[in-house]
């Protein structure tokens, strides 16, 4: 409803008291220069009705529940809006790679995408569920389309909207003048807009259909909770695809581990050569050095890391991998890992006490 001063509130009541027409009302105030939008709004508040009084229709009100059930609904929403673009960003910047990203930005983008899957595996089903109880919790009560609390986090939500467009058809055009735009940059533009758009156009629809129907949710209204869906499904399917399986992720994350052992065993190699000018017989006369605790066991409890020399400066450590660190690097575009490549299975890295890594 309309604000309204106490004043307009008191000649309505008192002008069908004494039995005019709602219509003669509206002309009368209509002629004193009260808007149109003001005059519905107080005179929405009286059911019309045959009595010999003005009945007055039951006004919002704002309870604990309903501000709870609300403030959930447009977080989730704003929870969800965040993290469908930010996988919609990671999925493009893997199947457009910029050969200027270094390789750090390249392989984080598997947490992104798996913390965008996880988020919107909860937001979206807690979004959806909330929108369709709270509207038909409307249609049951049509007097709740006028709670407060859905009426200023709507609007805050709208503004919320407009101002993402605002600042990414901003944005387009400022990278559009300095000759930066790139067909990535232009579907991430895309992508902002689409989701804010969407928020903005639909809730927008949802006012002005209240304002003239006040009735709850509308098919229009399912149709967009559908499409949002299957996007949002079609999205998590893409990353599930681009990610590894947990599985495999796992046995990644083994492998990193091996890595770092085996980088850790040939610096321990190199400072004994350094020191002694010749190659350590074998691990344990490494590993009696005072101080020193060597990665010498595999991380998942498989075959122990594997030492020997070749000749007076070279030598080989030796592990076994679950992956193919190949496989990896050619599916996030990225170069072979240097002197740290190996193929899933046993393998042995050649090395020398004298050459730089």
């Amino acid at each position: 409803m309309a604000s309204a001063s106490p004043e307009l509130e008191q000649f309505v009541r008192d002008a069908l008291m004494r039995g005019h027409s709602r219509e003669q009302v509206q002309q009368a105030l209509l002629a004193a220069g009260w808007s149109a939008e003001q005059i519905r709004g107080v005179l929405d508040g009286w059911a019309d009705v045959e009595f010999a009084l003005p009945v007055p229709r039951p006004r919002a009100s704002l309870s604990a529940r309903e501000a709870f059930l609300y403030l959930l609904l447009f977080s989730a929403l704003y929870f969800f809006a965040w993290n469908l673009g930010s996988l919609l960003f990671a999925l493009l910047e893997h199947a457009l790679p910029d050969p200027a990203d270094a390789q750090w930005q390249v392989l984080r983008l598997t947490g992104s995408i798996r913390w965008s899957i996880s988020a919107l595996v909860i937001a979206f089903p807690v979004f959806a569920f909330l929108s369709r109880h709270l509207a038909h919790d409307v249609a049951r009560n049509p007097i709740k389309r006028l709670s407060p609390i859905r009426r200023w986090l709507t609007y805050l939500t709208l503004f919320v909207a407009a101002a993402v467009l605002i600042g990414d058809l901003t944005t387009l055009v400022f990278n559009l003048l300095g000759g930066e735009l790139s067909l990535r940059f232009v579907l991430k533009v895309a992508v902002v807009a689409a989701i804010a758009g969407t928020v903005f156009g639909h809730y927008l629809h949802d006012l002005r259909r209240e304002e003239v129907a006040g009735t709850g949710q509308t098919a229009t209204g399912r149709r967009v909770l559908w499409a949002t869906g299957i996007v949002t499904a079609l999205a998590i399917a893409a990353g599930i695809w681009v990610i590894d399986s947990p599985m495999r992720q796992r046995l990644l994350r083994l492998d990193g581990a091996r890595i770092e052992d085996m980088q850790t065993l040939d610096s321990a190699v190199r400072l004994w050569w350094e020191e002694h000018k010749a190659l350590p017989a074998d691990f344990g006369t490494l590993a009696a050095q005072p101080g020193v605790n060597l990665p010498r066991h595999d991380p998942a409890g498989g075959k122990d890391y594997r030492y020997r020399p070749l000749d007076a400066t070279h030598y080989e450590l030796c592990a076994d991998f679950a992956t193919d660190s190949g496989e990896r690097s050619a599916r996030w575009h990225l170069p072979a890992a240097g002197q740290w490549v190996h193929p899933a299975g046993p393998h042995c890295f050649r090395r020398g006490a004298g050459d730089k890594d």
